[in-house]
């Protein structure tokens, strides 16, 4: 389960409903993971995933970097640049052996 909440700024409610959750001005609620897409982008909801903060910092994920370039991650930290999107798909993919011989080459 991951957090949104709600942010009225000056001209929101105190208080609105939204994909089945009440909210009220500045106080997080708990949201199931399958919902939280619906909160993503929307100016008036900050999204907060548990998921993220609990990361394993040793595991190792290729993710988008922007321009269409892909980079492999460890932790917060970049060990391997220059991927396409396939060869990204293809790394997450992998299983953790696998992963650990494909950055080590």
């Amino acid at each position: 389960m991951s957090k949104v909440k709600y942010i009225a700024g000056d001209s929101g409610a105190d208080e609105v409903k939204a994909f089945g959750y009440s909210f009220k001005d500045g106080k997080s609620v708990e949201v199931k993971d399958a919902d939280i897409g619906r909160f993503s982008g929307n100016p008036f909801f900050e999204v907060s995933s548990k998921a993220e903060k609990s990361e394993d910092a040793d595991e190792l994920k290729a993710i988008h970097n922007g321009g269409g370039r892909y980079v492999i991650k460890k932790g917060g930290e970049v060990v391997k640049d220059g991927l396409s999107k396939a060869d990204a798909e293809a790394f997450n993919a992998m299983s953790d052996e696998d992963k650990a011989e494909y950055v080590a080459a």
